[in-house]
């Protein structure tokens, strides 16, 4: 590995793919957090190139050194160094594992010719590949503020499981953080009927954004009639900002409807009250 910059190129040798000794298999420039470039996979199956460059953005999380990548093949090729041919994740390996450990895929030695950077921080050599699921890696990539990214993590999700609510939401939340309003309406529309009252604010968050306040209102109150309520959740927080008087007026109305329901109260019978 060899960081020149906020430049990063990698070379690797043998592993699952068997690349010749010093093949480029990693470059690109950092963004902050996030290499902007190619990998270049190995493939098998019929009517498969053998190698693919793939464009890439790689994720790097400066906390655990790790860096992750969504790749889409086409349909019928795998490549063996991606986690259900779609994900790869490259781990950092420990000064112990470094001068232990026999050549592994992607594993290799990084020198870097600055510091303080994103990619000066890769400088520890990347190594085993290990397992993160894309549910979980979407939450955090758009806890991140990483939406791009996120929002592949929730694809791939949602194509493992289509009814899996909190994918639906990361889903829209991540194309709403894109400015993709259109296609984050037709996301969570297409996902109302799931019970979940999360998917109902979301997608009173995309009407609002769309500019209808009909709707969004219409949201919101199932979404309150499925028993949400706000409570300064950092991850709802943007609906919740931008619907606070909507939030404020029905919270308002399902409080006054639910003392209706409770009737008058009676006057508590003892000594000296005639009230049967």
């Amino acid at each position: 590995m060899r960081v020149q910059g906020d430049r990063l190129s990698g070379t690797a040798t043998g592993g699952p793919c068997g690349f010749e000794p010093d093949t480029e298999v990693l470059s690109g420039e950092f963004q902050d957090n996030v290499l902007v470039g190619q990998v270049l996979l190995c493939q098998v199956g019929p009517q498969c190139e053998p190698r693919v460059q793939q464009p890439a953005l790689v994720v790097f999380n400066p906390e655990d050194g790790a860096m992750t990548a969504l790749f889409r093949l086409k349909d019928g090729c795998r490549s063996p160094v991606l986690k259900n041919d779609s994900f790869l994740l490259l781990r950092p390996l420990s000064h112990e594992a470094a001068a232990t450990e026999s050549v592994r895929p992607a594993s290799a030695v990084a020198t870097s010719d600055g510091a303080g950077s994103s990619a000066a921080q890769v400088a520890a050599g990347l190594g085993r590949q290990g397992e993160a699921p894309p549910l979980e890696e979407g939450q955090r990539q758009l806890a991140s503020g990483n939406a791009a990214v996120a929002q592949r993590h929730f694809e791939l999700a949602l194509e493992k499981d289509p009814r899996n609510a909190s994918a639906v939401v990361g889903l829209g939340a991540s194309q709403l953080a894109l400015n993709d309003v259109a296609r984050a309406v037709r996301t969570l529309e297409a996902n109302r009927g799931l019970p979940r009252a999360d998917v109902q604010l979301w997608l009173a968050y995309a009407y609002h954004r769309e500019g209808n306040r009909v709707r969004a209102r219409e949201a919101l109150r199932k979404a309150f009639e499925m028993g949400w309520t706000p409570a300064g959740r950092s991850s709802e927080a943007a609906p919740e900002q931008a619907l606070r008087e909507d939030i404020k007026d029905l919270e308002s109305l399902m409080q006054q409807q639910r003392a209706r329901k409770r009737g008058p109260v009676r006057a508590p019978a003892g000594a000296g009250n005639t009230t049967p």
